[in-house]
């Protein structure tokens, strides 16, 4: 369809002010259509208005009507232009041709450019075109097929007011007022005030936003949009409580505006409020269901409260209004992964990957669930994925170091892990899984360094130096386990765990020293920190063995198969024991059961 230009030059006109240039049009003889964001911001210097093929200026005498939340003027000029028919915006179709006449930066010349209108919001029916945003280009008429304007371009999303706008500003205008006199108005510095006060906050600098955006508020209290405004600058300050506050004052002035509902939210969700911020998404549903953000933005606030079967109902639901963003597949695959549905988030991460083949954090986030689903090749190839993706993610060797050594792939866990180490030196929990790497692949001596290392990075690592004190008994210095294990007792304090594993460790050394008495003391204070492990009381029946004390030893390993009736080293160990007393069939049924149990046992 060819969409008519030849009049539309005749009524687009250039402003400009004080070396400020932007874009208005005629729409009655002696009436000019502009942005009113740029009159406000630009207060000196007469106005003057100049058609980009002709040499006619028209000189601005004064403003007869504007529209603040359309964001449009209407100026007074001496002598006349020619008009451009205006039309019916309500009828406007997303998909419609449209054009845009102006003067964008940087050459400042007349430009017409044919665009499509991609969205009309419902509240107002201002709409967004598929054209870029071009300075200068504030004020320009937008037309369809037929010439006929149909809104006016603003420039920030969605962009253009609808032209019935004008036409409500035209029927009510006001008497003409000066330049000078309509800038002293309160509505116009608190604008002015506000427009400073955002730019300051897009750049970084919200204190200085707040002191603007105060200013605004003093010279105009019943704007909800400057709350909101100030609201989010409190945000990147840390005050919450405060933007909280901004935020419900912003609701109180407009209760039907879903966006104060949606801000306060995810300022309580910020403080972990998380149910209040539910309720808030919820009534910001309410006022717009087509909002996908509020959904999946709700569905994070109830996974947080572990609400996972509500979240996948919101992420859904996000999903059916907006089916071509991943970011709407992640989050539920994220929820469906919290219920161990493995099968459902590898299917849901693998859409997101659809719609974005670059994302890496899908490709590490669907190996991890490939991994809980027991695909580890699976798991392997969508780290790799990442790794092509992003060189440097240290997260994805270790993801794919960790699946290597499940396959019993260790030389290839090991470069992984090494990589990491590469990547991330100084990160303790690297060193202890390539140690124990290097212990399978037999390599104590590259164990012992790793552990070295890690006790380096972190001095009071008891893990660190009970395992460095496990390879050096294996590889036969005693003492120098026994220093490590004890280091390991003076750093673990108040951890249970750690003290146990201590103490059973340094009681394994105890015994293959020949120090039986030791050892068992030992493993004393390890059954008094856990007495529910059956390893221990194997340990000390092995012991107690030693010193021939059999009916003490079968004491333990009953206690050993109380607690893990399939241990079948413990069955084993108990059968060598009744048969030292000359209890052969009891000791038989042992060995039986050990066989049973693990046909290797005692091999």
């Amino acid at each position: 369809m060819s969409l008519k230009t030849d009049k539309v030059e005749e009524s687009t006109v250039h402003l400009s002010r004080s070396g400020v240039d932007w874009t208005g049009f005629f729409v009655e003889p002696d009436k000019i259509a502009t942005t009113f964001h740029v009159l406000a911001a630009h207060t000196t210097g007469p106005i003057t208005a100049k058609l980009g093929h002709e040499e006619t200026i028209w000189s601005v005498e004064g403003i007869v009507a504007f529209d603040i939340e359309n964001d449009i003027a209407i100026l007074k000029v001496k002598g006349e232009g020619v008009p451009l028919p205006l039309g019916d915006s309500d009828k406007l179709q997303i998909g419609e041709p449209v054009l845009l006449a102006g003067f964008p930066a940087p050459e400042g010349r007349y430009k017409v450019t044919e665009v499509v209108v991609e969205k009309i919001r419902n509240s107002d029916n201002c709409f967004k075109t598929t054209t870029e945003v071009y300075p200068e280009n504030s004020g320009s008429p937008v037309l369809n097929s037929k010439g006929e304007v149909i809104g006016i371009h603003y420039g920030h999303a969605p962009g253009n007011s609808p032209v019935n706008a004008i036409k409500t500003l035209l029927a009510g205008s006001i008497s003409i007022e000066t330049l000078d006199q309509w800038w002293k108005r309160k509505v116009v510095r608190a604008f002015t005030y506000r427009r400073e006060g955002r730019v300051k906050l897009y750049d970084g600098n919200p204190k200085s936003a707040i002191d603007d955006f105060n200013q605004a508020i003093e010279l105009k209290p019943d704007d909800a949009n400057t709350y909101n405004e100030r609201g989010w600058a409190k945000v990147h300050i840390g005050d919450h409580t405060g933007a909280i506050d901004d935020f419900t004052h912003a609701i109180k002035l407009e209760s039907d505006d879903a966006y104060g509902y949606k801000n306060r939210a995810a300022a309580k969700k910020t403080l972990d409020d998380h149910i209040g911020a539910i309720e808030d998404y919820t009534q910001a549903i309410k006022l717009n269901p087509d909002d996908d953000n509020a959904y999946n933005n709700r569905g994070w606030a109830k996974r947080k409260l572990h609400d996972h079967v509500g979240a996948i109902e919101d992420f859904t639901n996000a999903i059916q209004l907006k089916p071509n963003d991943a970011y709407g597949y992640k989050n539920r695959a994220a929820a469906k992964n919290a219920l161990d549905d493995y099968i459902g988030a590898i299917e849901d991460y693998t859409q997101a990957i659809k719609l974005n083949p670059d994302d890496d954090n899908a490709y590490n986030n669907r190996g991890f669930a490939k991994s809980e689903h027991g695909d580890h090749a699976g798991a392997i190839d969508d780290f790799t994925q990442v790794i092509n993706l992003n060189p440097d993610d240290d997260n994805a060797y270790r993801g794919r170091a960790w699946e290597k050594k499940y396959i019993g792939d260790h030389a290839g866990a090991l470069e992984d892990w090494t990589q990491v180490i590469k990547l991330k030196p100084d990160y303790p929990p690297d060193y202890h899984s390539r140690a124990h790497v290097k212990e399978i692949l037999g390599d104590l001596d590259g164990a012992l360094d790793d552990w070295t290392q890690s006790i380096k990075l972190k001095l009071d690592e008891p893990y660190a130096y009970r395992n460095r004190g496990r390879t050096k008994a294996d590889m036969g210095d005693y003492a120098g386990a026994i220093d490590d294990y004890n280091q390991a007792l003076k750093v673990s304090f108040d951890d249970s765990c750690e003290t146990f594993w201590a103490y059973k460790g340094r009681g394994d050394v105890q015994h293959k020293f020949g120090d039986y008495a030791e050892a068992i003391e030992d493993y004393n204070q390890a059954i008094k920190l856990i007495p529910e492990e059956a390893d221990i009381y194997n340990a000390r029946g092995l012991t107690k063995v030693a010193l021939k004390d059999y009916v003490g030893a079968i004491a333990d390993y009953d206690k050993a198969i109380e607690l893990n009736p399939k241990f079948a080293k413990a069955h084993h160990n108990r059968g060598l024991a009744k048969k030292a007393l000359g209890q052969h069939d009891a000791a038989k049924a042992d060995f039986e059961m050990a066989k049973e149990i693990d046909p290797d046992v005692g091999k």
